[in-house]
């Protein structure tokens, strides 16, 4: 009977505590052999990594042309963080006239440090994300959900697969589901945004917006 080949490994990212000899699993492929605990993300909130960066408020979403006022989350220069989206939900408040459109992701480099007129992001007013480790200290990176301008327009990078044409009354109308999850598709380096917009109107529901993302020191040779 074969055995798998086994490797000496250590478990945690460094931390002196949890070195400890572990061992690694592979499978007749070479394919590593792991086995999920609570969830694909509770390791990095556990470690204190993930935030939830949720609207003060319900707002429309702006088209992705004009992205003023847009749910935006911003690593700034400085932070000495990578930031990785995780996932994005919406909740809808009120109706409005239903249209048919989709909602989408854009991108901003070169964002510094400061807001002012001529930087990159001439307003920004913060909200300050929450720790999904209960108590955990607050994080580097910002977060505008309603109040935000830039000198250049953010740029599309990708559809988020979510539409928000909505029929009947808040009384009436049929439940709905917006959840998009990023595995692992979009990193933000320091000095970058990114902001949720609409692919060709305006919203006319309103939405309360929540964006979770896991903020981590660059690696040591990031480049």
């Amino acid at each position: 009977m074969a055995i798998d080949q086994v490797q000496v490994a250590l478990t945690g990212p460094g931390m002196t505590q949890e070195n400890t000899p572990g061992f690694l699993r592979t499978g007749s492929y070479g394919e590593l052999i792991v086995q999920p605990l609570f969830g694909k993300y509770a390791e990095l909130s556990r470690r204190g990594y993930v935030y939830a960066a949720r609207s003060a408020a319900a707002a429309t979403i702006p088209v992705n042309t004009t992205l003023t006022n847009s749910p935006t989350l911003w690593n700034k220069a400085s932070s000495g963080k990578l930031v990785y989206l995780l996932q994005v939900l919406f909740s809808p408040a009120a109706i409005g006239t239903p249209v048919i459109s989709g909602l989408t992701l854009s991108w901003l480099k070169n964002t510094g440090d400061g807001v002012g007129t001529g930087a990159p992001i001439v307003t920004f007013t913060n909200v300050a994300p929450n720790p999904c480790l209960i108590g955990r200290g607050a994080c580097s990176t910002a977060w505008a959900p309603a109040t935000d301008t830039f000198t250049t327009q953010p740029a599309a990078l990708m559809d988020l697969g979510l539409g928000y044409w909505l029929s009947g009354t808040a009384a009436t109308g049929s439940q709905i589901t917006y959840i998009f999850d990023f595995d692992g598709t979009v990193v933000m380096p320091p000095g970058t945004s990114v902001s949720i917009g609409s692919a060709t109107a305006a919203t006319s529901v309103t939405y309360w917006t929540t964006l979770i993302f896991a903020e981590l020191p660059l690696p040591a040779l990031w480049t």
